[in-house]
């Protein structure tokens, strides 16, 4: 299990709260490539929506579903359930440790700070351009083996290569240190 704390740095309304951890939790689960899912969740009304029992009257709420339901959609199968806070002692100290002020906070806790809600900065991102860069000799040379026909490049784009992994059609930059790095387009 990934114990994940967020803090808000700032006054979260109604269920945006709510709504707002189950987003990182989405978030969390893509990063480690899960594909089946079960969430729990405290709040009856972010359940309710989520499972169509209920609709999102409240503007903000509407865009918050339509978030989840984005998200959700990446997944083979899921499934939202609510459970009582009293039932989920760890989600409930969890909660706790992210709204106390506590600066050292214990190393086995993953911990961020969101500054504004999810639901303006997914608003605010750029649509990324299909442009050819660099990215696209290396693509095509994993996933096919191709080289061009001049053989010095041949040779530099393969030594190049080698540095770099083709995962579920994405590209990553490979690390020793640290997880690998996501290679993306520039703007």
């Amino acid at each position: 299990m990934i114990e994940y704390a967020l803090k808000l740095d700032f006054p979260p309304m109604n269920n945006e709260a709510e709504y707002e951890a189950l987003i990182a939790g989405l978030g969390l689960a893509r990063a480690v490539r899960a594909k089946n899912l079960k969430v729990c969740g405290d709040s009856r009304l972010v359940v309710a929506q989520v499972n169509g029992e209920f609709e999102a009257k409240d503007e903000t709420m509407a865009k918050y579903l339509r978030v989840v339901k984005g998200i959700l959609t990446q997944f083979d199968e899921w499934y939202v359930e609510h459970v009582p806070r009293e039932e989920y002692t760890t989600a409930d100290a969890l909660s706790q440790f992210a709204s106390s002020e506590v600066e050292n906070y214990p190393r086995n806790i993953y911990f961020q700070v969101l500054k504004t809600l999810t639901i303006y900065v997914i608003n605010m991102i750029a649509p990324v351009g299909v442009a050819s860069c660099w990215i696209d000799p290396i693509k095509t040379h994993l996933k096919t083996g191709w080289l061009s026909d001049d053989a010095q490049e041949a040779r530099k784009l393969s030594v190049r290569a080698l540095r770099y992994s083709l995962i579920e059609g994405l590209l990553y930059k490979r690390s020793f240190v640290i997880p690998y790095l996501k290679c993306l387009r520039p703007l």
